[in-house]
């Protein structure tokens, strides 16, 4: 075979080979346009999927905030007409109480006596409702101001005096002497502290509930610890969810709505602090207030 033969042949190699190369390239370019509209339709597919879901969760949210806004009006007329006429009963008991007891008949001042607790009772519980719905609401209003906090809990805890001789139990109060006050909103303060004690007089019976409050770096440590039923890991975990009640047997057998300490951690949170609890079952349990000193 001569040169010039070896030449065509190797010419037709090339030839082949590259008529190949452009063969594939041209499939390639086949399969990447294909590639490329399936995409596209993908895309438009995932667009549109995209836009429906996206008005969907619109919709739902203007709907959660159409249904909360229609919640907060329903609490806030429903507390209203439910405290005016408790209001007039407890006025009304009082005067009939007096009344009763000016003329001797103490049977039935005990029975007007009995009227005033339970409705004082339910205002509690629409006043506990009303003001979880404000701070639901971004409505809460604070008046922070310098707070005797020794008076405070001693007018919390001989406002429960009554609570702490049906369960026949002893309160002890321990006051660091380096507490000086409290830059906070008083009424909340009061309300966290009656709250946290009127909770451990309820589920403490012949027992022991300690007060203790002390200076902790910046902040004041508020401590609750009782010597009551205490709460099991499962029990605590839901523990300060609102309308929540860590036990149904508990409830019809205590009472209570599930909203006393839901509204507490709120109002902690709220006034720049936060609460936790340690509990165990049958030893009772301890409620640690962390609140700062200074606003």
């Amino acid at each position: 075979m001569d040169e010039l033969e070896v030449l065509r042949l190797r010419v037709q190699r090339e030839l082949r080979a590259r008529k190949a190369a452009e063969e594939l390239a041209e499939s390639r370019t086949r399969e990447l346009f294909a590639a490329n509209e399936a995409l596209k339709t993908l895309n438009a597919t995932l667009s549109e999927q995209v836009e429906v879901r996206t008005g969907e969760l619109r919709d739902a949210a203007e709907a959660a905030l159409a249904a909360s806004s229609a919640k907060s009006l329903f609490l806030g007329n429903v507390s209203h007409e439910l405290r005016t006429p408790l209001n007039a009963i407890v006025g009304y008991a009082e005067l009939l109480g007096e009344e009763l007891e000016q003329r001797g008949l103490a049977d039935l001042a005990e029975d007007a006596a009995r009227i005033i607790a339970s409705s004082h009772h339910l205002l509690a519980l629409v006043n506990d409702l009303l003001d979880l719905q404000k701070v639901e609401s971004g409505q809460m209003v604070l008046q922070f101001a310098e707070i005797d906090i020794r008076a405070t809990l001693a007018a919390v805890v001989d406002g429960l005096q009554p609570a702490l001789r049906a369960g026949r139990n002893t309160l002890t109060v321990e006051l660091d002497p380096a507490v000086d006050g409290l830059h906070s909103d008083e009424l909340r303060v009061r309300q966290i502290l009656f709250n946290l004690l009127s909770n451990a007089a309820k589920f403490t019976r012949d027992g022991k509930i300690h007060v203790r409050v002390r200076v902790e770096g910046a902040g004041l440590l508020l401590e609750v610890e009782d010597s009551g039923i205490g709460m099991s890991p499962e029990q605590l975990a839901r523990l300060f969810t609102p309308y929540v009640q860590v036990s149904a047997e508990l409830a019809r057998r205590l009472g209570g709505t599930g909203l006393g300490l839901a509204l507490t951690r709120r109002l902690c949170q709220l006034l720049g602090g936060d609460i936790d609890v340690e509990s165990v079952p049958g030893s009772g349990s301890r409620f640690r207030v962390t609140l700062p000193r200074h606003h």
